[in-house]
């Protein structure tokens, strides 16, 4: 799934023709245009010259002239100029195992870049800290509004904000650093006229209230590679979060999203990552409705802890054969409580031990927006054009379609969601 993905990046040798394609346009029409407006003009000239005195030509020259350098000054740049923009909407899993006293990330096979980083995030803080988070999952929030909803979702997006950031330099590092020659992907750090370097901690002090970036972590690059004239900023997204949220410019009415860093260059947005202020979590399974809970058990299933993983294996296989008894796919016998029984009992294990799954879902939206000047023909913009979208797709992947789609790959059971 992870090549298919790479096959399709957008290259900006096909961009640009489209775009040289259409300024041609523009300058048939322009000509054709021309001829007609030049007729009209000679014969009504020739008539101004026979009627006007001197004084009022000199006059309407000079005017004339004025208009048609304003008309060359504003015109030509947007013809030669040809805006290109991408965005890429996912949704990535947050995989928590919650305590009374403590929560951790969960490590999911198939899902290692992101969790192994999440989990090694989450381990470096404080025993007080994940205390907190732990009551904040295990409470109950009916009010969308609520301080402690507005606290865990300020968690949640500077954990976000981590990963992304994290992911951005790790992938811009394969795409520009040492080995760009031997990645499917090469062609992104030829077209760069340069590639610029700058300390990971030095971004990171850019945002003093989000913990998870100034502590080290391991895996983290120490140098951060860009193309020469992209600068990174970050945002602070916990006042963002805890106060009042703006919503997403130019987007569905009633989303609110939170930017959590961009990478920009003059006017331009080499890449641009939010995320949106409201989460979900993904359903578990339940004794009365034993299908559900689908996602939950691709989860589980692929868990780096043994024990966890022989567990959800377990009570996946007792939900199958309790939905096929209730099904009427197997006749009523004197097992069929002991179905059940050996399902509640599984299920009690996993579900309502003192160690519980949270699944969280973080929707994020990545985009960019370049003006190509196709006159100037200038290599840094397009190189950084190639850069965004390359970043883009490679940051996509961390999207729960692709882990699912990974998962049917390996033969296991996995569900086609359409959302």
């Amino acid at each position: 799934m992870g090549n298919d993905w790479r096959n399709t990046l957008p290259t900006l040798r096909e961009e640009t023709r489209a775009a040289q394609g259409r300024a041609l346009e523009l300058l048939a029409s322009a000509v054709v245009i021309s001829t007609l407006l030049s007729l009209a003009i000679n014969l009504g000239s020739s008539l101004i010259a026979a009627t006007v005195p001197t004084s009022v030509q000199i006059t309407l020259i000079v005017v004339a002239s004025t208009l048609a350098l304003v008309a060359i000054v504003i015109l030509l740049p947007r013809i030669s100029t040809t805006v290109k923009e991408f965005e890429e909407d996912i949704e990535i899993l947050l995989p928590l195992m919650v305590t009374p006293t403590d929560i951790s990330v969960l490590r999911v096979r198939h899902y290692d870049e992101l969790t192994e980083l999440a989990h090694a995030a989450v381990s470096h803080m404080s025993a007080d800290q994940r205390q907190q988070v732990a009551k904040l999952l295990l409470a109950h929030h009916g009010d969308a509004n609520s301080a402690e909803r507005r606290k865990l979702t300020a968690f949640l997006l500077e954990l976000t904000q981590f990963l992304m950031t994290a992911q951005l330099v790790r992938e811009s590092r394969t795409l520009l650093g040492p080995h760009a020659a031997y990645h499917k992907l090469r062609g992104v750090a030829r077209q760069q006229s340069s590639v610029s370097s700058a300390e990971w901690q030095g971004l990171a002090a850019q945002v003093v209230s989000n913990a998870f970036l100034q502590q080290r972590t391991q895996g983290i690059p120490e140098k951060v590679l860009l193309p020469d004239g992209v600068s990174l900023s970050l945002q602070e997204v916990a006042p963002l979060a805890l106060g009042k949220v703006h919503r997403q410019r130019g987007g569905a009415p009633g989303i609110a999203y939170i930017p959590l860093l961009e990478a920009h260059s003059r006017r331009d947005i080499a890449l641009r990552i939010g995320a949106m202020v409201g989460f979900s979590e993904h359903g578990l399974p339940s004794l009365n409705a034993p299908q559900r809970g689908f996602t939950a058990r691709c989860v589980l299933r692929n868990a780096r802890d043994q024990r966890l993983r022989d567990l959800a294996e377990n009570e996946e296989q007792c939900a199958a054969e309790l939905h096929g008894s209730r099904r009427g796919k197997k006749p009523e016998t004197s097992e069929t409580p002991d179905v059940a029984a050996r399902h509640a009992a599984a299920y009690a294990k996993l579900y309502d031990a003192g160690n519980k799954p949270y699944l969280i879902r973080v929707f994020v939206r990545f985009d960019g927006t370049f003006r190509i000047r196709l006159l100037l023909s200038d290599r840094r913009q397009r190189g950084q054009y190639a850069w965004g979208a390359a970043l883009s797709r490679l940051l996509a992947e961390t999207d729960i379609e692709v882990f699912l789609a990974t998962l049917r790959d390996h033969g296991q059971k996995a569900p086609r969601r359409t959302f």
